[in-house]
């Protein structure tokens, strides 16, 4: 594979989402329910997470997209407005946990490592927030090695737009069909196509293989499976938080 710089995903890609946000998601439906369990549950189940277990099911909104993308039906089981002081309450509530179970996938760090002493430039690109992107980064380590962070909040739109993308195309002054994009949903497999990059999906995360399949370049099991294609050694061992 030869491709001049990478873009990531962040969720399911780098980091395992159900051990990283299903505790906090636990913590943002209580909160929403002001203390009432059951209607913490219920609250989940219209998103399919499932609170006992504190992870996404199948299918969940959650697992692709912004907080705009799935809390509107938390409102109105609440019987509140469904507006901009809402939104910026559910991201104060999940910016405020970011990093209190963040977790790497075993060859995270070792293939960020690889990459960038390849001299490849890396972005990061999430449907998350920029900031709380930015705060697990930092927290993991390995914040330094990107060039390009960017959140559905940062200017560029949201996947599966392609704007986050020709960000970091610009930012980089590579061109897109020089530029894989790396990650583990439909979302992140159609903005790379959106934006004429090398769709390269891994299978850790929202969706199976057999949903991918049909949608990607290249279908990987893990990170270290993507630095091998590009000819490079992983970096020392990788590291879990």
């Amino acid at each position: 594979m030869n491709v001049r710089a990478v873009l990531f995903d962040r969720d399911g890609t780098l980091i395992d989402l159900h051990k990283t946000w299903g505790a906090v998601l636990q913590h943002v439906l209580l909160d929403l329910a002001g203390g009432d369990e059951m209607v913490a549950i219920e609250l989940g189940a219209l998103v399919l997470f499932d609170y006992k277990r504190c992870a996404c099911e199948p299918g969940s909104p959650i697992m692709t997209s912004p907080p705009s993308g799935y809390s509107e039906p938390w409102a109105t089981h609440l019987g509140v407005d469904y507006n901009s002081a809402f939104l910026e309450r559910i991201e104060s509530l999940l910016l405020a946990r970011a990093t209190q179970c963040v977790s790497v996938f075993e060859d995270t760090t070792s293939s960020i490592k690889a990459l960038a002493d390849a001299g490849v430039p890396i972005g990061l690109a999430t449907n998350g927030t920029e900031a709380s992107a930015i705060a697990q980064l930092k927290h993991l380590g390995i914040f330094d090695y990107f060039t390009f962070v960017v959140g559905y909040d940062s200017g560029h739109g949201e996947k599966p737009d392609p704007g986050q993308l020709f960000g970091f195309a610009q930012h980089t002054g590579i061109e897109p069909h020089d530029i894989a994009m790396v990650g583990d949903s439909l979302h992140d497999m159609h903005a790379a196509k959106n934006a004429g990059m090398l769709r390269v999906a891994v299978t850790t995360g929202a969706q199976t293989a057999e949903e991918l399949q049909d949608h990607c370049d290249h279908l990987l099991d893990s990170l270290t499976e993507l630095v091998n294609l590009m000819g490079l050694s992983p970096a020392g061992e990788g590291a879990a938080a």
